[in-house]
């Protein structure tokens, strides 16, 4: 590309429109997409150039052969896979861009994230009513149940009952995605007169959708922009961009680089992703100067939004995990790592079979791969990824390398908290599903991550010296060239960012389009029938953050068992119960040191058996007793009952303090009667004393801080037993 744009000056060799427009748009992903339709809505002339072809459902790529239609490198195919030396970053190419190969999920980040990294009037409260905007232009919605089957995916089963069994249920949610769910076999038109399909639940989304199911950009914002008069020219690369004396001219190689075409405009809006959109920028300061004032902050802030990938194949259980959309859950993850917080979500996806088979025709050694798998009975339809995202540090920088390409300044250690507590997932995962997890190559050994989520590198601000664009996306000393895709969001969003890109930009063209035209009431037509888009993932940041206090310092979980003490051992009572821990920090904090008790009581002088709750103070602060049960239930007639049970120590010395311990006096009385009615004791025989403290289980995310957290429970137990 460098090299065409150092022949840009032969006339020989280029073609020119002659017709002035007044906005040409470069790239037709998620921010151009949007550029685009406003524009045209608003009244102006408008050029989109894509330098991918227009793919259409049924002509995505499914051959083994890698040289067929799959890369951008060897046929103008479907993927952009670009080895930026510190990291590999993969985007599609194509009318709509990324849309067409991304996993469809629509999410909002945490408001908590967008922090004072975020320029004021792209937080949280801000883009919200654009999230809805573009929301409702996509169709969103979350998974439904598979057609053929009439239950959701088996991986959907798999993460949420995973969720329950690492007792963060409500973390695990299904995110909305932009997928038209339906009847596969009919076409249908959706909101903006385009005709699809429903989902099939194929489970290629990632390949292209042949389908016609995927809700990408050209079944909507782009097909808006073209019924509004914009024009789409594809397999258009710019490869040069410079003002004249009107405007600014921009050069693209088209024909199959047979010659240069020159396009002029009144308002030219950059939006080929963030490391392309990047990468013309320094070639236009750097190689071809055609825009030498542009900000030494040029490349900087990009970052790979925490993007981390492993891969299990699933032993246990049945179901072709390989069906559904890519994505189908995602899970809320709030850890600590080196005592601090770390914030990041996990999500499933499907490996379709034919990427398998197109890896497998790549890789080397065939014939020891297959006696390997033979050897382990690997089933690729058991196969799901994990696919993490979270908040990287953000300081990455682009910049171009000898030959004009760009390449990332990387450090991993920069972002070693996040990547570390990724990395534990995996085996977290597999003490669960028995199923061991692994990551590719291209981390295990090489250690270099894997972006699908490229942000940043073109930062936005008031200062030029910091800024390449202003907070109205303007090009700081080039009036009417604007940045309007991923490379001006600041910062990692945590979560899938493509709903973010889309609302930023739609705040951003509005701005733009009012400022133009002087209509400051100017605003999207589909304003008047935008719905409020639920945000299932709001539920599970909430509840994350709330876990999060709630356990500082992990915590531990015991059984106890006490005998009722009486004459008639057949028909003695018995107390077993599960007492709970969630927060030692809390624990320990409270004078109290109360924590949460449920389990069954029986009673000789009562009949059945009983479901108790309550809590438990254990050494609570000047207080005559050394533990305290207040318990509930209900009884077969429906009455309630509290229960009262107190530990006392009788004497002094750790002797006396054990047989406190193994003793509690207990009296269980029926609400609204004064008299007591049962009272009685219990206790624990040296058997029950060895179970409870053999029942001793810490919680944590890592087996190293569930040590701790058991090492710290046991220092606070034996200190009160035996530190007085």
């Amino acid at each position: 590309m460098s090299e065409e744009s150092r022949t840009v000056s032969s006339a020989s060799s280029s073609e020119d429109t002659g017709q002035r427009v007044d906005a040409l748009v470069v790239g037709s992903g998620f921010g151009g997409a949007v550029t685009a339709a406003r524009l045209a809505q608003a009244g102006f002339s408008v050029t989109v150039l894509e330098r991918g072809r227009r793919w259409r459902a049924g002509d995505f790529p499914r051959s083994p052969q890698l040289h067929d239609g799959w890369l951008w490198n060897s046929d103008r195919g479907l993927y952009d896979v670009r080895w930026l030396d510190s990291m590999l970053s993969l985007q599609g190419a194509g009318w709509g861009g990324g849309s067409l190969v991304y996993a469809n999920v629509f999410a909002r980040p945490a408001p908590s994230l967008v922090d004072e990294q975020w320029p004021l009037g792209e937080r949280r409260a801000d883009l919200d009513p654009y999230y809805d905007l573009a929301g409702t232009m996509l169709e969103v919605s979350p998974v439904g149940a598979d057609p053929a089957t009439g239950r959701v995916p088996p991986r959907t089963s798999i993460l949420e009952d995973l969720g329950q069994k690492m007792s963060i249920r409500p973390a695990t949610i299904r995110p909305n995605l932009a997928v038209r769910f339906g009847t596969p076999n009919e076409w249908t038109p959706n909101s903006h007169n385009v005709h699809q399909r429903g989902c099939s639940f194929v489970g290629e989304c990632v390949l292209g959708c042949n389908q016609g199911a995927k809700n990408s950009l050209d079944y909507n914002y782009l097909a808006v922009a073209e019924q509004n008069g914009a024009r789409a020219i594809t397999e258009s690369e710019v490869v040069r961009i410079e003002p004249d004396d009107e405007g600014w001219t921009v050069w693209s190689r088209e024909d199959n680089g047979a010659g240069l075409v020159r396009r002029t405009a009144s308002r030219v809006f950059l939006a080929a992703g963030s490391v392309a959109t990047t990468e013309m920028l320094l070639r236009s300061r750097d190689v071809d100067k055609t825009l030498p004032g542009l900000s030494p902050a040029l490349g900087h802030g990009f970052s790979g939004n925490g993007d981390y990938l492993a891969l299990s194949t699933v032993r246990q259980g049945t179901g072709d995990l390989t069906t559904g959309p890519t994505i189908t859950t995602t899970t809320v993850l709030d850890v600590w790592e080196k005592s601090e917080p770390v914030w990041f979500q996990v999500q499933d996806g499907a490996v379709p079979p034919a990427l398998t088979a197109l890896l497998d025709r790549m890789l080397p050694l065939p014939r020891i791969r297959a006696w390997w798998r033979s050897r382990r009975r690997r089933d690729p339809r058991r196969t799901m990824a994990l696919l993490s995202m979270g908040r990287d540090a953000g300081t990455g920088q682009l910049e171009l390398d000898k030959q004009g390409e760009a390449r990332l300044r990387w450090l991993n250690r920069w972002q070693a908290r996040l990547y570390r507590a990724e990395g534990r997932v995996g085996p977290a995962v597999a003490r669960i599903i028995g199923s061991p997890v692994r990551t590719p190559i291209t981390w295990s050994i090489f250690r270099r991550p894997v972006t699908v989520h490229p942000l940043g590198g073109v930062p936005v601000g008031s200062d030029r010296e910091k800024a390449v664009v202003g907070p109205d996306r303007q090009v700081h000393g080039y009036p009417g060239l604007y940045v309007m895709d991923g490379s001006v969001i600041p910062a990692a969003t945590g979560a899938n960012p493509s709903a973010t890109i889309l609302a930023s930009a739609e705040r951003a063209i509005e701005g733009i389009i009012r400022d133009v035209t002087g209509d400051r009431s100017w605003k999207a037509p589909e304003w008047t029938r935008v719905r409020r888009v639920p945000i299932p993932e709001d539920d599970a940041y909430r509840w994350m953050a709330d876990r999060r206090r709630q356990t500082a310092g992990d915590g531990i979980y015991l059984d106890e068992t006490m005998h009722e003490r009486t004459e008639r051992r057949a028909h003695a009572g018995r107390l077993q119960v599960r007492l709970e821990i969630p927060s030692l920090d809390s624990f320990r904090a409270d004078p109290r040191h109360r924590l949460p008790v449920s389990g069954t009581l029986t009673l000789a002088r009562l009949p059945g058996t009983h479901a108790v709750s309550g809590q438990l103070s254990m050494f609570p602060e000047g207080a005559d007793y050394l533990m305290k049960y207040d318990l509930e239930f209900t009884d077969s007639h429906g009455d309630s009952w509290s229960v009262v049970g107190i530990k006392r120590q009788r004497g002094r010395g750790p002797i006396a303090r054990y047989r406190g311990l193994t003793k509690v006096h207990l009296t269980a009385r029926r609400a609204g009667e004064q008299s007591t009615d049962v009272s009685t004791t219990f206790v624990l025989h040296p058997r029950n004393v060895l179970a409870n403290g053999r029942s001793i289980t810490p919680i944590g995310f890592t087996a190293a801080r569930r040590l701790k957290a058991y090492l710290a429970f046991a220092r606070f137990f034996f200190r009160h037993v035996f530190g007085s």
